[in-house]
């Protein structure tokens, strides 16, 4: 059997859903939707989450996305990189919380014992 490796999504596209990783010693994800794009700028909702497996506590799991809005939209500008295989990555930037990017579709490691 071979395996495939999924391509992680390199691009912020209108109704997918983005991700940061913020928390400063914990791993805090927060899931955004795309709900409106130009080259230079994306307009985002915060979704809630929920956790898919915990430590019985609800402390330390990994957790995913839930399609309902949470907050007011807001906006920040795209920015991009190149990643080790030379494609460029889009990024955005959420002051004092860390790095937008497009989500891969995996559960994300949750960790909120400081």
């Amino acid at each position: 059997m071979e395996r495939k490796i999924a391509q992680k999504p390199n691009k912020f596209i209108v109704g997918e859903i983005a991700f940061c990783n913020g928390g400063c010693t914990m791993q805090l994800p927060t899931f955004y939707k795309v709900v409106r794009r130009t080259e230079k700028t994306i307009w985002l909702v915060v979704l809630e989450s929920q956790l898919v497996e915990h430590d019985g506590y609800g402390q330390v799991g990994h957790k995913i996305p839930v399609d309902i809005q949470k907050g007011a939209v807001f906006y920040r500008r795209v920015k991009n990189w190149n990643n080790s295989s030379s494609e460029v990555q889009e990024f955005a930037y959420e002051r004092n919380w860390g790095i937008i990017e497009p989500w891969d579709g995996l559960a994300k490691y949750y960790n909120c014992l400081d």
